[in-house]
């Protein structure tokens, strides 16, 4: 983690980078009439806070400037979940900000925080929640596999947008109906939880993407029935393990 800066500077940074963000979000919101932008400067000027306070962004790279103006705008609805989800991690006991794993890295990282079940790891917008602690060599190896997988899904919503969650609820929608429908075909096996979860979260696309790139698609727990297969043009990579 870099050396940390004057309270001025933080200072400074925070009121900026919370005035840019409001900024960007009252434009994005605009076209749709006075209190949407309202609501959505309020959303990305809130961002801004809570990342220049954290000195989240890197200033000195064009990833930097992209990922706040793309947090503040295009990929707003995903960064006003992960700000509600910031929020809840702060009030909760047990979950711990990591910032030598958040400055100047374009994101916010919680150990411990709210999840959705036990055992995976909840990103929302730039925030990446109930990632497991420790510093010891296996625990930080199975840290840089997280950071693989949950990094890609916040580019995915910096470069996606809205479609974004879109697709996320739309795919679980999808995958409901397909895993219930292949439970009744093949009368009861697998479960139907374990279909379920394979159709609608497994083989979502952006999750299917994230698992290639952190090398543990092969290794999940997706039922083989629904599971996608590895296209053959798409070699693994030996260092993913």
């Amino acid at each position: 983690m870099r050396g940390q800066p004057s309270p001025t500077l933080r200072a400074v940074e925070t009121a900026l980078a919370a005035a840019g963000g409001a900024a960007l979000g009252f434009a994005t919101g605009l076209p749709a009439g006075m209190p949407p932008a309202i609501a959505t400067g309020v959303a990305a000027g809130l961002n801004g806070a809570l990342g220049g306070f954290r000195q989240v962004y890197d200033w000195r790279s064009a990833a930097g400037w992209f990922a706040f103006a793309a947090d503040s705008t295009w990929g707003l609805v995903g960064t006003t979940l992960g700000t509600l989800l910031h929020l809840v991690n702060v009030a909760r006991p047990g979950a711990t900000y990591r910032a030598d794993l958040s400055q100047r890295r374009h994101r916010h990282w919680f150990d411990g925080g709210a999840r959705l079940r036990p055992g995976f790891v909840w990103t929302l917008g730039n925030v990446v929640s109930s990632t497991p602690a420790g510093r010891a060599p296996a625990a930080e190896e199975q840290r840089r596999i997280v950071e693989r997988h949950e990094d890609l899904h916040i580019w995915q919503n910096r470069i996606f947008g809205p479609l974004y969650p879109a697709v996320y609820a739309a795919w679980f929608a999808l995958g409901l109906l397909v895993g219930t429908t292949i439970w009744v075909i093949r009368r009861g096996k697998p479960s139907l939880f374990r279909l379920v979860e394979t159709a609608a979260y497994y083989d979502n696309p952006f999750e299917f993407w994230a698992y290639m790139r952190d090398g543990r698609w092969e290794g999940n727990r997706a039922d083989p029935v629904l599971k996608w297969r590895r296209p053959r043009w798409l070699k693994r990579n030996p260092a993913d393990g």
